[in-house]
Formats: C-alpha cells, structure tokens, sequence
C-alpha cells in the first residue's frame, strides 16, 4: 500500500464517506517538546513522529492545540499541569504541509485547530504559511468528493467556530461538534470520549459512538464521526510507561471480561467489533456511564446494553481513528476499512 498517495484510490469518494486515521495532539512529538518540571518529555508526548513524517505514513486528520511560547505559536499537550510544548513554530508545519500537499495533488490534510485561543492569531499564520495549497472552496466539505477538495485547494483548515471568525474563501473553516445539525461552512465531528486509561473502556466508548452515530445522526455523512482511539501513558512518572502503555500489545484472551494492553496494537481488533465480529454476551463489552453526585463520581454498568452486539455496528465504520503514537501498520490496517465490506465476514487482513 503506497501510504504517500493512497487517496488517489477514492477520489469519487465523499469526504463523509471516507475512512482515514487521524493523530491525537499530533504536535507534541516526543523528542521535539521542552522538557516538563519532571525533567522528562516522555510523559507527556503523544507522539514519536513529527507532524510531516506522519503525514507521510498516510496520517490525514490532526488534532492542533496551540499557544504562543517564546515569540512563536507552537503545539502543546498540557498534562496535569506539567505542560509540553513543541519547539517547532506552527508556521513552519503548515508551510511543510502545503509543499506535501501541492507535491501529491490528490491527498487532503485536514488540521483541526482546537484548544486555542483567537489571540495566537493562528489563523492569520494559517492564511500566510498556507500558500497555494490552502483550500478556499464553501459550504459542507463532508459532502464533497475528494476530487471536487483538491480543485479548490488540498490543505484544509478548521478552527472553531466559537472562537474564530469563519471565512472559507480566505481558507479558514469552521469546525464544530455534532449534535443535531452539520457545519454549513466546513466540518463538524462526532464522537464519545472519556478521559480513561483502560483499554476496555476506551473500546466501549467507541462502540457506543457507533451506536449512537448509526441511530440518532440521520444523514451520517454530512458530518465526520471520530473515535477517540487514544490511550496515552501507564505510569506517569516513567520515561517509558506512555509510549509502551499506548503500543504495548493487547491481550484479548478476556478472561475477566475485559480487554487490556495498548489501543492502536488492538486497533484490527476494535474494527471487527465494529464490524460486528464481537463474542457473546459473556465475552462482550457493556455500556460503562459515570454518575456524580456532588464531589462523588461512580462507574454505572448496564449489563443490559450491549453496544457491540447490535446489527447496527454494520450501518458505518468510523471516519476517523484519532489516535496517539502514529505509525504506519495502523495507518495500513485504518485505511484498508476503505475497502472492506461491512458484512459480517471475517478478514483475514484484522
């Protein structure tokens, strides 16, 4: 699988129709982030890879959280209050990616500006770095094809549209999250997220955004749903747990009735969920909710409820996989949903 152009394939494909993985705090790469109170950057890095070095092992959705530091705006991943902030000017990775995209013509990059405050000014940076390949078309882009993107500019950026003012001919978009209606003038999501570091939990979570996806969001593809694939760290204050506790294999034997280990190792594992390949109602993943009265928080099971063994996990998989640590076997086995039936069919590739 050529990772560099592989959306050359779907070029007839609506961007709502479309399965891509995507990289959560994708900036705060490890190796490439100041150094935390704890003299360590390992705890609070989200990645291994730089954002273009991502880019070019088929990463096409990023999560951007940005803050001015030292006279220039730069990533952040701030954890428990440590902080890690990336040494590289956002200016120089948008102009990175606009040379990608006008480089491979049939590729979107998608950046979505989040966690940002209008007075970095990050979209007047996006506007002068951006170049020729910023895309400037309007209206729902979920509803356009790949194709009809890439005429009007490859390299696509969405801001909040709580915060930022919103001009889609001068190349900034809206983005917001989905709750009854898309985004008119660029691209909302939907997803489930609970901030946990149990892999069984996390596949719950996701289950129950397919569900909830498949059944409330009538016309799906006008707006992008996003699993929140992400499991960052195990122990905070080891210089290895993070990465180890996001890569480490999963181990799905489920002798407890749950799974445990890492996300993206278990990620072929979660997408036959998804497909509805999942075991009975023994082996299977129950609707987990938190409850909080007063300062008190409980976990709340419903054995009742049984996300992943309703038919309608075969209506759509996810559009994007946002995940920590990218790399490229993940990115292969996200992007080959693209062409996978939903039946309930085994794959040999998972």
């Amino acid at each position: 699988m050529a990772l560099l152009d592989w959306m050359s394939d779907y070029q007839d494909k609506l961007l709502g129709e479309l399965h891509m993985p995507g990289s959560h705090d994708a900036g705060t790469s490890k190796g490439h982030i100041d150094l935390t109170w704890g003299g360590t950057n390992s705890n609070a890095a989200t990645q291994t890879l730089t954002i273009l070095e991502q880019i070019n092992v088929g990463t096409r959705f990023f999560d951007l959280r940005l803050k001015a530091k030292n006279k220039q705006v730069v990533a952040h991943h701030t954890t428990v209050g440590q902080g890690a902030f990336g040494n590289t000017g956002i200016d120089e990775v948008i102009k990175d990616a606009s040379t990608f995209c006008l480089n491979h013509p049939t590729e979107i990059i998608i950046f979505r500006i989040s966690h940002t405050e209008p007075g970095t000014k990050a979209d007047e940076i996006a506007i002068r770095s951006g170049g020729a390949a910023l895309h400037k078309g309007t209206g729902n882009l979920c509803l356009k094809t790949l194709a009809e993107i890439s005429r009007e500019g490859n390299l696509v950026m969405i801001f909040d549209d709580k915060k930022f003012k919103i001009d889609q001919t001068k190349g900034i978009h809206g983005y917001s999250k989905f709750k009854t209606t898309p985004n008119l003038a660029g691209i909302a999501t939907c997803g489930c997220y609970s901030g946990t570091h149990k892999l069984d939990e996390v596949i719950c979570n996701g289950l129950k955004g397919q569900f909830e996806h498949n059944t409330k969001h009538g016309a799906r593809h006008e707006h992008l749903w996003q699993v929140y694939w992400q499991k960052t760290y195990v122990n905070p204050l080891s210089t290895t747990g993070i990465q180890s506790g996001a890569t480490k294999g999963a181990n799905l034997t489920l002798k407890d009735g749950k799974a445990h280990g890492g996300t993206h190792a278990a990620t072929g594992y979660m997408i036959s969920l998804m497909k509805g390949l999942g075991g009975n109602a023994n082996t299977d993943y129950k609707l987990q909710s938190k409850e909080t009265k007063g300062i008190f928080t409980k976990t709340v099971v419903q054995p009742e409820v049984m996300y992943s063994t309703h038919a309608v996990r075969n209506f759509s998989l996810p559009n994007i996989f946002s995940y920590d640590f990218v790399n490229e076997e993940t990115n292969k086995v996200i992007i080959r949903m693209n062409d996978q039936s939903l039946q309930k069919v085994r794959d040999d590739n998972l």
